[in-house]
């Protein structure tokens, strides 16, 4: 089994963009980098290279609008969402982070066959992150 831990915001995976000559490039290459350099990978070392099942969980930080002001400041509006329900997309996070953890933690997202995803809000004094769990799945015969 891998844990890795990534903090800050999460990332989306964002379409191939062109140059003006017509030159394709990847608009996400240095956030992937810096999604590989923040991250802490504990649990098993080896890269993964057969099929393997995957968790996600994106932790967002909730906006100020969320909360009260005043000496009630910190404390949640009664209408304040429960569910995070932001513009980014859940598959296209997991499609980002599958994406940069290629070669890395495993050798490449393919291998991916079973997974689960979950955003949230990071609850009081919680800050953002992107928890993922992988493991082997074992051979069925």
């Amino acid at each position: 089994m891998k844990r890795i831990y990534i903090p800050g915001i999460p990332d989306v995976k964002m379409r191939p963009r062109a140059t003006k000559n017509g030159r394709m490039y990847d608009p996400n290459a240095q956030a992937k980098e810096a999604s590989i350099q923040k991250a802490c990978i504990s649990g098993n070392n080896k890269v993964f290279d057969t099929a393997i099942e995957i968790s996600f969980e994106f932790v967002f930080p909730r906006p100020k609008n969320h909360y009260r002001t005043g000496k009630n400041a910190g404390v949640l509006k009664p209408d304040a969402p429960v569910f995070c329900t932001n513009k980014k997309d859940l598959d296209n996070m997991e499609k980002f982070y599958a994406d940069s953890f290629n070669c890395i933690a495993w050798v490449d997202d393919n291998l991916i066959v079973e997974s689960s995803a979950k955003k949230r809000w990071a609850a009081d004094k919680e800050l953002p992150h992107v928890l993922i769990w992988a493991w082997e799945l074992p051979r069925p015969f």
